[in-house]
């Protein structure tokens, strides 16, 4: 058992971080910046509070296994996030070609402007 003053602000950080895989599966662009907002501010507050009590080497093996975990949702998370970026731009390219990016330059007339000359 995590002593407390580690557990609450932890703990927070895990709600937090479950707070931003529900805005994320919600859609919701709002929710998710604030819980985004909310988290980033959690893991700042207890990384700071980590640095005042000697770092993360006087972690147990308790505290390494929950911050592993954390770390790993985070990194599904960040995933989850990027898939629904590309899907939220397929659909826009879909409902509005105009914001395609173009691959190749528009034609420019003749080949580059060249103008042939007859002798």
């Amino acid at each position: 058992m995590l002593p407390a003053e580690i557990e609450k602000p932890l703990a927070l950080i895990e709600l937090q971080c479950e707070a931003v895989a529900a805005a994320v599966a919600s859609g919701e662009p709002q929710a998710l910046e604030s819980a985004s907002n909310a988290l980033r501010q959690a893991a700042v507050d207890f990384a700071g509070f980590m640095e005042s009590q000697g770092g993360a080497q006087q972690a147990g093996p308790e505290l390494r296994g929950r911050l592993k975990k954390l770390a790993t949702q985070l990194t599904i998370q960040r995933e989850n996030l990027i898939r629904r970026s590309v899907v939220v731009e397929r659909a826009l390219h879909a409902m509005v070609p105009a914001t395609r990016k173009n691959t190749y330059a528009a034609p420019a007339g003749r080949a580059s402007g060249y103008k042939a000359f007859s002798a």
